[in-house]
Parts: structure tokens; C-alpha cells; sequence
């Protein structure tokens, strides 16, 4: 029946004048309109307003006269195309003519903007109206103008407005940004329109659209996600100073600390946010490896926070460990920019800080059923004390993530907290600048040599894989790089920037996805590397310089036992001579360490042997004339073969020298990534 109906009164409708017709199709975007605004929409098709439209049987006379507080404005009798034709022709419209139908929103859009810098308190529906039929055909202006005029309704106090405002938004955009920012927008005005009387659950649904909406580029949906966590800071006592936007619209915020100058409750949910997505709070880390020892390796971490949106004293992401490694957090110094010492939060305060976090996503403020899991959860969570460990907390997280009766992105949320270990520092940190801490720790590595003139240390890298990384391998005093090779891992990008022996080899990590067939449950990527040094080459010219003043000696010796036969002076000069050369080499081989063997020395060794050698044999070739003045033939031939040790010595070494520029021959067989030199 209703059906026939609709067909009847479009054929009926088809019947009318062309002009008319156009009219009244585009007003079917208005649910009601004035006479002004047929006249201006008629202007912009250039068509006439018929004078018997307002009586037509299309059309019908709104019934609720405006009060006598109406705007001034939207005074005057207001009129609308029947509901049913309206809805018919409005689909038709959208369906078969798309051109008409965009430029039928975007007339009506023209037609109710209103300047922002001046809001136009009388006029706040207008706004309104605007919004609906922009995000009607260009939703990404939509999203823009609702960000604009949301931050100016809620500093003039209208948060009524701004959330009819986001409601349409978030009806009409297909966007899920635009969808999450027009949630943050309901969210910002339902609290701000009763501030006394705000529900827990509607801070936590605030704080999970925070969570899941990406890092805005528009200033205003900037300040108006910075005023979404001022609130979420203020309704769960995160002590923060308010920001300029946040006073104007909550004066009354305040912060307290306690008497140690700790945080009280420490803004968790920020926190929360932070470990689970780590690249918003942490822009930049570079990990610096030093190779010192042959057995010990220093990690230096520095990372860059972005605490810019931040002030006061606050927890601060500042890196992420695998779980495993509580025993380093324990441990750990930070210190701010390499001088001022950094407070970090322990294993226990770390626990009772995420515990509290999701303690709080969990717990509605309503009375669960006292038999269900997500009550069991919120009551285990909320009595965890600072005897608490690590193994506890995740335990409560993994049966938080399986819990069934806990809401799916609730899930995902904790999910995603069981990834790393954080570390978790406490800064005082200023609006507008970053900050960078930075910590060390030492591991594990192991170092083979590799020929007579190099050595490869094999070592691991643990990295987060969800922020930006770099690592820089410090060149160890003494050795030259001699080749790199990645065993397993994420992709190391080299960085060409400076050149030099000296200089640090810098790689990029390149951010991927954990392999296929890895499990990635940590978000953490595991690089295995094999780094060649040699000694450089002022040692190598060394060690050729003392085998020619060995061959001197030998040959001098010969000389000088032919020349000065049957004098004993000659020999007295020669070993004079030659022990001075050894007490030059020599001195260079007294290195003193403690603990692990410096890697320059263990490199070194094969060619202090050789040098210490060819010097023993000059010393031998010119000792024994001395031991015994006649014995000729004896000389010959120990100046002899000092003389052929030290000229092979100078083959060998050349030879070594060479092959150190070369690839790694025992890595060159493992198969895998090609050497950079």
C-alpha cells in the first residue's frame, strides 16, 4: 500500500513544471526550510520560486510555531516537502542523479556557514545544519569544520552544540578517523555539559577512542585530543598541570604530589596508551654498541620522547625491554641528556602503575555479578601491592585478554600491554620541549679471529620493533672495520654519512613485520651480527718497519764480522744497537687491562709475535759473534736466517694486509646477507 503511494505521488511529482521540480528535489535535503532559503537555493539554480509552491499539495506548513526566545534569524514560517515524497525523491536523487544531489548539499552548506573567529551564539544550529550536508559530499572538509568549530563551541561554553555537531559527523563520514575524532568531540561535550555528575565508563571510552585515533595533523583536532587526555588526567587524578584549553573549559583541575615529590597514582591510562603504542611517545632511539672486550659488549640507549603535549612531573615511556629482563630494569641509571640523573620506576612500581591502568578500564563503577571473570579481574587487579611481580601482572593480563565477558577492544588493549616490558622514567618535563634519556647496560659477546689480522665478535641486538631505531657500532680504539655481516633479523639499512676509521658504522632498522613462522608476541626484533676489525694500518707498518731494521741488523752483523774480524768492539756496538731496537718494540707491547682482554690486543697478537720474533733473531744474529769472536761460521748462519725469517716476515705481513680488506672467509660460508665493507 505504501508502496503504491510513494509511486503515485512520484509520478505526480514527475508531472510538474521542470524549474519547479529542480526546486523542490534540491529542498529534499532540508527536513525544513524557509522561504529565504528557497529563494537562495532557487538563486544558485537559476530558477524561479513559483508564488503557489508554499500551497502546492507537495508541500506542507510546520505546525510548531517558534517561541518568542527564537533567534532572530530563524524567525519566519518554515516548510518542508511531504515526508514520504521527501524521502523517495531524496533517494532517487542520491541513486540516479549524483550530481544533483552534491550540488543540492553543497548550496545548502554555502547557505548556512557562519564565520568561526566571531561564533555566532545565536545562530548555533546553523553551524550545525552546515556540518550535515558538508559531510554529506566532502567529508574531509566535514571533519576539519567539526574540529574547528568544537574547539571554539566548548571555549565559549556551548558543549551542547559541539556534540549535536559530532553526532552528525559521525553518522555521515565514512572515514574511521573521522568517526573517532567526532567520538573524542561526543565524548569532550557529555563530560563538559555535567561536569559534577561525569560516569567512569564514559572517561574510559574517552580514553580508548585517545588510544586508537591516530596522531591528528590539524591544530584545533590537536587541542582537542590534548584537552581529551587533560580530562581523562583530571577525572582519573593523574597529577598534570592543566593546559590553556583545559583550564578555560575545567578550572577547577588541580595536581598533587606526594611527599616523597612522587605522582600520585601517575596518570596510568596516559601510560597505558604510551606501551601500546610506543611510537607516540617514543620518536627516536639509537642504540650505541661499544666493543671494548672479547667478551663484553656496552649497550648505550639513548631515546628521544615526545613529551611536548606534557608538563610538570610525569611518567614518561622512555623504552621497552622484553619481559624477561626484569633483573636490568632493577638496575638501571637513566640520566637526562647524558648528565642530569633520571628516576625510574622499579619492577614493583612498574606493576602496581599498569595494574592500576587497567584496574581502571575494567571497572565500569557498576556492582558485576560477583561469579564473573571481569569482577574476579577488577578485584585481583585493584589489590596488587608493591610486593607484586612481574609474573603476577601477566598472568592477570593474559586471563584479561581471554576473559570473554571483557569487551573485545578491552581485549586488544591489554593485548597489546603484554608485548614489552616498560620502562617507565619520571621527568619533569616542560610544554613545547622533548626530552632524551639515556642508559647503558653491558652483554655478552663472542670474538674469534679470523687469519693473522682480524677478528670477528659475533653479538645480539634486542630492538623494539615499533619505534624508529638506529644502531651505531663504535669503532674500538686501535682496530679499523673490516667487514659486517647480519646473521637473522630485521633488515639493517646502512646510514652513508660521515667516512673515516674512526667514524661509527650507522644502520637503520628497517621496520617490518615480525618474519613468517616467528613468534612476535614481544614486538621485539632480534638482529644477529658479526662485526670484522683489524688492526690499522700504522701497526701493520709498524711490524714492516721493525722486520727491514732486523734485516739491517742481520746484515750489518755479517759486515761487521768480516770488516772488524778479530776485534771484539763490533759486537759490543751491535748489541748496544739492537737492544735499543727492541726496547723501542718492546715498549709498545706492555699494555696493561684488567678483567677481559682488550679487542685491539687479541686482534693484535699474531703480528706482536711476528714483530717480537723478527726482533729476537736480530738480537740473536748479533749476540752470538759476541759469545764467541771466532766462530764465523756459526754467525753466517744465524744472521743468515734472521735475515730470511725477517724478509719472509714482510711477505707475510704484506700478504695479511691484503687479505684484510677482503670478505670474511668463515663468514662468507654461513650463506645469508652479502659483507659491507
Amino acid at each position: 500500500m505504501t508502496q503504491s503511494v510513494v509511486q503515485q505521488a512520484l509520478a505526480r511529482f514527475d508531472q510538474l513544471p521542470a524549474d519547479e521540480a529542480r526546486l523542490l528535489e534540491a529542498l529534499t535535503v532540508h527536513t525544513w526550510f524557509t522561504a529565504d532559503l528557497a529563494a537562495y537555493t532557487a538563486a544558485d539554480l537559476d530558477v524561479g520560486v513559483p508564488p503557489a509552491m508554499y500551497t502546492s499539495a507537495f508541500v506542507v506548513a510546520d505546525r510548531v510555531p517558534f517561541g518568542a526566545s527564537a533567534p532572530a534569524g530563524d524567525i519566519g514560517e518554515q516548510y518542508g516537502v511531504r515526508p514520504v515524497l521527501r524521502t523517495a525523491l531524496y533517494e532517487r536523487m542520491r541513486a540516479d542523479r549524483p550530481a544533483a544531489y552534491g550540488q543540492a548539499h553543497r548550496i545548502a552548506a554555502s547557505y548556512y556557514h557562519q564565520p568561526l573567529g566571531a561564533l555566532r551564539a545565536d545562530r548555533l544550529t546553523w553551524y550545525v545544519h552546515e556540518l550535515r550536508h558538508l559531510a554529506a559530499v566532502r567529508a574531509e572538509l566535514a571533519s576539519e569544520r567539526l574540529a574547528a568549530f568544537a574547539h571554539a563551541a566548548l571555549i565559549a561554553g556551548y558543549a551542547e552544540a559541539a556534540g549535536r555537531a559530532a553526532t552528525v559527523v559521525a553518522d555521515a563520514s565514512p572515514v574511521p578517523d573521522d568517526r573517532l575524532l567526532a567520538g573524542v568531540i561526543k565524548a569532550l561535550a557529555e563530560i563538559l555539559n555535567a561536569p559534577t555528575r561525569v560516569e567512569h565508563g564514559t572517561v574510559v571510552a574517552l580514553d580508548g577512542l585517545i588510544a586508537r585515533y591516530r596522531v591528528p595533523s590539524d591544530p584545533a583536532a590537536t587541542r582537542l585530543v590534548l584537552l581529551a587526555r587533560d580530562l581523562v588526567t583530571y577525572y582519573t587524578e593523574r597529577p598534570e598541570p592543566v593546559t590553556s584549553l583545559t583550564a578555560l573549559t575545567l578550572p577547577g583541575a588541580n595536581a598533587t604530589v606526594d611527599p616523597r615529590g612522587m605522582p600520585v597514582l601517575g596518570g596510568e591510562l596516559r601510560l597505558l596508551q604510551d606501551i601500546a603504542a610506543p611510537s607516540r611517545a617514543i620518536t627516536a632511539r639509537t642504540q650505541r654498541v661499544a666493543l671494548d672486550s672479547t667478551t663484553t659488549v656496552l649497550h648505550q640507549v639513548t631515546t628521544k620522547l615526545a613529551t611536548e603535549d606534557r608538563a610538570g612531573r610525569t611518567m614518561v615511556l622512555a623504552d621497552l625491554l622484553p619481559w624477561d629482563h626484569e633483573d636490568r630494569l632493577e638496575g638501571m641509571h637513566l640520566s637526562e641528556r647524558g648528565s642530569r640523573p633520571v628516576n625510574v620506576l622499579g619492577p614493583n612500581e612498574m606493576v602496581r602503575a599498569v595494574a592500576r591502568g587497567v584496574h581502571r578500564l575494567l571497572d565500569t563503577g557498576e556492582e558485576p555479578a560477583g561469579s564473573s571473570t571481569r569482577a574476579e579481574l577488577v578485584r585481583r587487579l585493584g589489590t596488587l601491592g608493591w610486593r607484586s611481580g612481574t609474573d603476577e601482572l601477566t598472568a592477570l593480563l593474559e586471563r584479561t585478554r581471554q576473559a570473554q565477558d571483557v569487551d573485545q577492544h578491552l581485549r586488544q588493549r591489554v593485548g597489546g600491554l603484554m608485548r614489552h616490558m616498560p620502562v617507565v622514567a619520571l621527568l619533569d618535563v616542560y610544554p613545547g620541549l622533548s626530552c632524551e634519556v639515556t642508559y647503558e647496560y653491558q652483554e655478552d659477546c663472542t670474538t674469534r679471529r679470523v687469519g693473522w689480522g682480524r677478528a670477528a665478535v659475533s653479538l645480539s641486538l634486542t630492538l623494539p620493533r615499533e619505534v624508529r631505531n638506529r644502531v651505531e657500532f663504535l669503532t674500538p680504539d686501535g682496530l679499523e672495520p673490516a667487514g659486517f655481516r647480519q646473521r637473522s633479523g630485521d633488515r639493517l639499512v646502512p646510514v652513508h654519512s660521515e667516512r673515516g676509521a674512526r667514524a661509527p658504522q650507522r644502520f637503520d632498522v628497517e621496520r617490518s613485520e615480525a618474519p613468517e613462522g616467528v613468534d612476535d608476541d614481544e614486538g621485539l626484533a632480534r638482529i644477529e651480527v658479526d662485526l670484522g676489525f683489524r688492526p690499522t694500518d700504522q701497526e701493520f707498518r709498524d711490524v714492516l718497519r721493525t722486520s727491514m731494521l732486523c734485516m739491517l741488523i742481520s746484515v750489518a752483523a755479517l759486515g761487521l764480522l768480516f770488516i772488524l774480524r778479530g776485534t771484539a768492539m763490533w759486537t759490543v756496538i751491535a748489541t748496544v744497537v739492537a737492544s735499543i731496537g727492541l726496547l723501542v718494540d718492546f715498549s709498545r707491547d706492555r699494555i696493561h687491562h684488567h678483567g677481559s682482554e682488550p679487542l685491539h690486543v687479541y686482534t693484535s697478537k699474531p703480528l706482536r709475535f711476528l714483530r717480537n720474533s723478527n726482533a729476537a733473531m736480530a738480537l740473536a744474529a748479533a749476540a752470538v759473534p759476541n759469545a764467541n769472536a771466532g766462530a764465523v761460521f756459526a754467525s753466517l748462519i744465524v744472521s743468515g736466517v734472521a735475515f730470511l725469517y725477517c724478509l719472509a716476515t714482510c711477505a707475510v705481513v704484506t700478504g695479511v694486509r691484503r687479505a684484510a680488506a677482503r670478505p670474511l672467509p668463515e663468514l662468507a660460508r654461513l650463506g645469508g646477507p652479502p659483507l659491507l665493507s
